[in-house]
């Protein structure tokens, strides 16, 4: 490594890993609001979109309403509804890529497989392998990790014998379409989002024949999936800040329900009348027989909201079954439960969600530790406000340790980090309460998806950088900048408020400046009158 020749341009050089929500986003804002060019992403697959290019399972769509679930700076006034499926989503992604130009930057089928930062030249040495086997070394002054939390799908170690299973099986998340499920034995295993909308969708076979097996029961909140008539979308589209003003809205709405239901401890009356309320759904909406196993035993907000997009429903169809008796092996032919019983089966669907704690590629700082082994030091993964690692300069993950807020769009979440990029209580929570994949070791460690707080905290905290935190190097200009601008502040400040106490004490001055400002306003209008006339 120290006989390699580093590129010039590596001093200014951007190096994205993922195109998926965040690349896209960070690369938007590099030529948005720096006018930068010199960035390249590295995506694993072979097109943009990240989660909306790798899932395809039936059914598939945003559990986020989409006009919050879309970047600020490119609102789509035309989305057909509210929580559009992943088709749509996928080709946003694509046409923003388009937009900006994004495509002769980014290599597909490529993995970067690990990144160190080297002191004596100030950049990072990434490794990136192909598809095909093929190594190639690049040089960057930023690292962004993009690769978001929904990127390795979790293979629970109690179910590793479904490699010996004998039938077809397949993550949700590696939707096998070749596998036709029809006459077929199914077992879906998992009850999270990805199963609550494609089992609705494959039970419409009649003939295909579906056992659900999961762990814990889920809170469902309400079927709702608006329509948007061309009236509205003609609204959106024509009427000034009219789409803005709705998106705002739809972030208030959610934060309400945070603000009100899910904030605090796990027993505040609220949310104890909100549980009654969804058990209460759940009752005139499941089959009877199902009701106590599908009642939560833990509080409301604890895992993921789930909206109910047909689940409850088709557990009424005679092809679904449900069994909760728990899991001790898979073997060859079918599922061996902790009662005994042995259910056979033709197909296995993992719908057993996602690994949020990991970083999929090894990063070494300056200080010679890579981020597993800071985590791992810490006691599971921790970030700077969830953005940046001590030790790994120019290091910034989106969607890091305690950023997800639980109860709403990453995608703005990402954009505040981004933005501060550019610029540059947990022990009471719910959280706290069950297992989920908010935690690290499984689901029973330390707290490390979730944010305690509000979108609007988590905007205000990472609105400008606390650069007393920081240790810059190489940065002469910057930090005479930085004092200038000091200066400029200080001396504005004092001049506004000797200006005030100036005003207090000479009300007459001020009411002549007054006057003569509404004299010279008047002379003006008067001026365009004359032009418009």
């Amino acid at each position: 490594m120290s006989f390699e020749k580093v590129p010039r341009d590596a001093a200014t050089r951007v190096i994205i890993v993922g195109a998926g929500i965040g690349g896209i986003s960070t690369a938007i804002a590099l030529r948005r609001q720096l006018k930068h060019d010199n960035f390249t992403i590295y995506e694993l697959g072979n097109e943009v979109g990240g989660t909306w290019r790798a899932n395809t399972y039936p059914g598939c769509a945003s559990d986020v309403h989409t006009h919050w679930y879309s970047l600020s700076t490119d609102l789509n006034p035309n989305w057909p509804q509210s929580h559009v499926f992943q088709p749509d989503l996928k080709q946003y992604w694509q046409d923003l890529a388009h937009k900006y130009r994004l495509y002769d930057h980014i290599v597909f089928n490529s993995k970067v497989v690990s990144a160190e930062w080297v002191p004596k030249t100030q950049v990072y040495r990434v490794e990136v392998e192909s598809v095909d086997g093929k190594r190639l070394v690049e040089y960057g002054r930023i690292l962004v990790a993009g690769t978001g939390i929904l990127n390795t799908p979790n293979y629970p170690t109690e179910l590793s014998g479904v490699k010996k299973f004998k039938g077809d099986w397949f993550h949700s998340a590696n939707w096998n379409h070749s596998v036709d499920l029809r006459s077929k034995r199914v077992a879906v295993i998992g009850n999270g989002c990805s199963a609550a909308q494609f089992l609705p969708i494959i039970a419409e076979e009649p003939t295909t024949q579906i056992v659900q097996f999961w762990r814990t029961p889920m809170w469902f909140l309400p079927k709702w999936r608006d329509t948007y008539s061309p009236l509205m979308q003609w609204v959106f589209t024509n009427i000034p800040l009219t789409l803005r003003w709705y998106r705002n809205f739809l972030m208030f709405r959610q934060e309400m329900l945070y603000m009100t239901v899910i904030r605090g401890g796990p027993n505040t009356w609220l949310r104890n009348r909100f549980m009654k309320g969804l058990t209460k759904y759940l009752k005139e909406n499941a089959p009877e027989k199902y009701h106590d196993v599908l009642t939560p035993n833990y509080p409301f907000g604890c895992k993921r909201l789930i909206l109910d997009t047909g689940y409850y429903e088709s557990l009424h169809r005679p092809n679904v079954e449900l069994n909760n008796d728990g899991i001790v092996e898979v073997n060859e032919t079918g599922i061996l439960t902790k009662k005994g019983e042995t259910i056979p089966l033709d197909v296995i669907i993992l719908g057993t969600g996602f690994l949020a704690n990991d970083l999929p590629f090894h990063v070494r700082g300056s200080d010679g530790r890579s981020v597993h082994e800071y985590y791992k030091q810490q006691g599971g993964p921790t970030a700077y406000y969830g953005t940046m690692t001590p030790g790994f300069p120019n290091f910034f993950i989106l969607s890091g340790p305690n950023t997800a807020t639980g109860h709403g769009s990453v995608i703005f979440t990402e954009e505040v980090q981004i933005n501060y990029m550019i610029k540059s209580k947990l022990g009471k929570s719910v959280w706290n309460a069950c297992t989920s994949w908010y935690r690290a070791e499984e689901g029973k460690g330390k707290i490390t998806g979730i944010f305690p707080g509000t979108f609007v905290k988590f905007w205000w905290t990472l609105r400008e950088p606390v650069w007393g935190d920081f240790k810059v190097s190489d940065g002469t200009r910057w930090k005479r900048r930085r004092a200038i601008g000091k200066v400029v502040k200080t001396v504005l400040g004092a001049g506004a408020l000797g200006a005030g106490v100036y005003a207090i004490r000479n009300p007459e001055v001020v009411d002549h400046i007054l006057g003569n400002l509404s004299k010279q306003a008047s002379q003006l209008l008067s001026q365009v009158s004359s032009y418009v006339h």
